[in-house]
């Protein structure tokens, strides 16, 4: 049997990161603890997430080294980046790791004359909370064109995100849905011009609870987002399951949304008829936070890998995506801190 393929379309950075003991303030100099530079973009790092967590650290250590395109799965999923970056040294280095962690990148252009995207991160040492600011470079040039002929295969799931040109997401999402092929949409950053159409038969809407209300603000919902900024309870079950059902209302299935330190809500419907149900799962047990910046993007990764791979119900595979993200925060760095599937453990 051919392994399955998830195909990660978006963006590819390199991360500037710069920790300290806390954020500047307006007009403030301080003097940073350290500075690193390392592989980064959303979508790299998902594709890394999935790569990872769809196999073992040996699997990949044991699969033949190749600087090439060229790419052999060593599990029972094939995991295809498609995005664009400079031709710059940064362009070769986000190359080389993807290829490390198993990703194939013989869909990622080489866009001659233009500089790899760039996210500078800030991150404070004690909470382990960051700020960044993106410099989309190559991920611009990323056009519905430019990746038709990456398009043309059925792969079981894609997977995208909003750093790229927002034409360019939908009309990915309108060929996914015209060819059959179940789309994960991950809303960030959160934007205004996304049209209500790119939610109707939407299989997964994966956000946190900030970018859930902005899109929900975008959506009409103003004056409720409002209220219950207000009341400063939103992340109670009931507010959640309200906010859920306005994307169920567009046509969304499956609707997880993460809430950082207090779990994740999920909301799911599994038939016309709109029978479903929705719950809360607490946050996994982390040993210390250290740097949340790809904390996210794991969680997006081993869903759908849980999904993809597994069959996992929404429940479960929101609680192993759980998992997997805790163990992200543990360690310092975006791509570098993401686990291995035998760090995480069984579903």
């Amino acid at each position: 049997m051919a392994p399955k393929t998830i195909q990660i379309i978006g963006s590819l950075n390199i991360d500037l990161i710069t920790r300290t003991p806390r954020h500047p303030s307006p007009g403030e100099t301080l003097t940073a603890t350290s500075f690193t530079y390392g592989p980064g973009g959303k979508g790299a790092n998902q594709a890394v997430a999935c790569a990872r967590l769809s196999r073992s650290k040996n699997q990949q250590q044991q699969a033949p080294s190749s600087s090439s395109s060229s790419f052999t799965p060593t599990s029972k999923i094939n995991i295809e980046m498609i995005g664009a970056v400079g031709t710059d040294f940064f362009g070769n280095y986000l190359l080389d790791e993807l290829r490390a962690s198993g990703v194939d990148v013989a869909s990622v252009r080489k866009v001659e004359g233009e500089k790899t995207g760039t996210a500078v991160v800030i991150v404070e040492e004690k909470s382990g909370e960051n700020r960044i600011l993106i410099t989309p470079g190559g991920n611009a040039s990323v056009s519905p064109q430019s990746i038709q002929s990456s398009l043309e295969s059925l792969p079981d799931l894609i997977i995208l995100q909003l750093e790229i040109p927002i034409p360019t997401v939908i009309a990915i999402i309108e060929t996914a849905k015209h060819k059959g092929v179940d789309v994960l949409l991950n809303p960030a950053p959160a934007v205004e011009n996304l049209p209500r159409d790119v939610y109707k038969g939407l299989k997964h809407l994966i956000m946190n609870e900030t970018e859930a209300a902005m899109l929900s603000k975008f959506l009409g919902h103003e004056k409720e987002e409002e209220e219950e900024e207000k009341r400063g309870n939103r992340s109670t079950p009931k507010n959640m399951q309200d906010l859920c059902e306005r994307f169920h209302a567009l046509g969304v299935r499956n609707v997880i949304i993460t809430l950082g330190s207090n779990g994740v809500y999920y909301s799911f419907r599994n038939d016309a008829e709109g029978w479903g149900e929705g719950g809360h799962i607490p946050a996994a047990k982390v040993e210390k936070v250290v740097d949340t910046t790809a904390a996210g993007d794991t969680f997006v990764g081993a869903y759908a890998v849980a999904v993809v791979v597994h069959g996992a119900s929404v429940p479960d595979a929101v609680r192993w995506a759980n998992k997997a993200g805790a163990r992200t925060v543990e360690k310092e760095g975006a791509q570098g801190a993401i686990p291995w599937g035998d760090e995480v453990g069984g579903m």
